[in-house]
């Protein structure tokens, strides 16, 4: 999910724009009260077309989100690192080789950083037959008991979400799945203050998205134009309730500047004019960085969480993976 090369370390946006923007010093507090949504009309078609569902393996009732996540302990499901990782995919070739055994201890401490914040880590075995399956946030989408195994844009990754559909399975989650022709990543769906966004970009089409919006029906998504990075949450992701960190570039503002057009003015922006650093995790009160691309923002970042660990890893940047990339974190 991270492209292009490290800029400046950061710097707050002077335009008159419509959109809050937050500085370095401390955050004002919020002065607007949220308005009404406005609800997006949703296109009545068969689930059939672009998405399969199964309630066999569900708990299977219609509760909204908020109660089937209420009192439910926090999950996270990661996949190891292939032999054959180096032939990830990468928009841009890297300046040096991914160091395989490097690749690993980066993805062991990762994993045990995840440990301290979840009640429990569920890992899948890594296969050798596909290079990228580490990135497991590409395969599935899941809130509150629902689970949207999706249909990955890039051809080579097309049977990676095969392993993650059983382990959620087995968990209990009610199952959907996209058909063709739709494609969707995880990467390009960004769950945030109750709402979902999904990128259309070069791995998402609109059969995916629709696919997204049958599985999520309680919830309205809302399509955001991904023209030149390569995921959604390349260059945007939640970091505090209603705050999103944004990439200080053309792309991920205009991203910016329609999710909020979309939302009645609903998030405070943070900006990050590092590539790639914009994209964080953030568990409960704590948010996780990349020490490669944010390490030197670990300050200002702390106005946001009560706790923010800067995270190694940079051989999964060689192949545009982000630390979002590298779980499925939700709650059971």
């Amino acid at each position: 999910m991270w492209v292009s090369s490290m800029s400046t370390i950061m710097r707050s946006s002077s335009s008159s724009s419509s959109s809050s923007v937050l500085s370095l010093s401390p955050p004002r507090k919020y002065i607007q009260v949220f308005a009404q949504m406005q609800q997006q009309s949703m296109r009545k078609q068969t689930w059939a077309s672009s998405i399969s569902c199964s309630s066999s393996f569900g708990r299977g009732n219609n509760e909204s989100v908020a109660a089937a996540n209420k009192g439910k302990s926090k999950v996270a499901v990661v996949r190891g690192v292939p032999d054959s990782f180096a032939n990830a995919l990468a928009m841009e070739k890297p300046a040096s080789p991914v160091n395989l055994e490097r690749a690993r201890e980066q993805h062991a401490a990762y994993v045990q950083i995840l440990r301290g914040l979840v009640q429990e880590v569920i890992e899948i075995p890594a296969d050798n037959q596909y290079p990228d399956c580490p990135f497991i946030e590409d395969t599935a989408i899941v809130i509150g008991n629902q689970a949207l195994i999706t249909r990955p844009g890039a051809v080579s990754r097309q049977g990676e979400e095969v392993e993650v559909h059983h382990a959620l399975a087995k968990m209990g989650l009610k199952i959907c799945e996209v058909q063709p022709p739709g494609l969707i990543d995880g990467g390009d769906v960004l769950y945030a203050s109750g709402l979902l966004f999904a990128g259309k970009s070069r791995r998402t089409n609109d059969d995916g998205i629709l696919a997204l919006t049958n599985a999520f029906p309680e919830i309205g998504v809302h399509p955001i134009k991904v023209a030149k990075g390569l995921h959604l949450k390349s260059a945007l992701t939640c970091i505090a309730p209603r705050t999103l960190a944004v990439e200080d570039n053309e792309d991920p503002q205009a991203m910016f500047e329609e999710l909020q057009k979309m939302t009645a003015q609903h998030f405070k922006s943070f900006q990050v004019s590092v590539a790639g650093a914009a994209n964080t995790l953030w568990v409960g009160d704590t948010l996780l960085i990349s020490s490669t691309l944010a390490g030197d923002l670990e300050p200002h970042f702390k106005q946001f969480a009560g706790e923010v660990v800067p995270v190694d890893i940079s051989e999964f940047h060689k192949a545009d993976g982000g630390l979002t990339c590298l779980s499925l974190i939700f709650e059971l």
